[in-house]
């Protein structure tokens, strides 16, 4: 079995089990995980918020959501997306 690496921003750090249920059987060994898109992550690219573990990608995503949220749409047309004539 490979080793399991962290998957965010093009890190490629080997991760240490957390847990190993079978110290035998790879298959049972626990890793850190983004509970949001549960991939690897290390602890560097990754942190805890809410109780939960999330990967630096999944809390970028997460802001850009909630930046475009708060935004109103005040249905204005620039000159370019209607016609011209108007």
């Amino acid at each position: 079995m490979p080793f399991v690496k962290c998957s965010v921003d093009g890190c490629c750090k080997k991760l240490q089990p957390i847990l190993k249920v079978d110290a035998r059987d790879r298959d049972t060994w626990l890793y850190r995980e983004c509970d949001l898109c549960l991939r690897p992550a290390c602890e560097k690219h990754s942190s805890e918020i809410n109780g939960q573990i999330v990967c630096d990608r999944c809390r970028r995503e997460s802001e850009a959501r909630q930046n475009t949220e708060g935004l109103i749409d005040l249905k204005f047309r620039s000159r370019h997306d209607g016609d011209e004539n108007a």
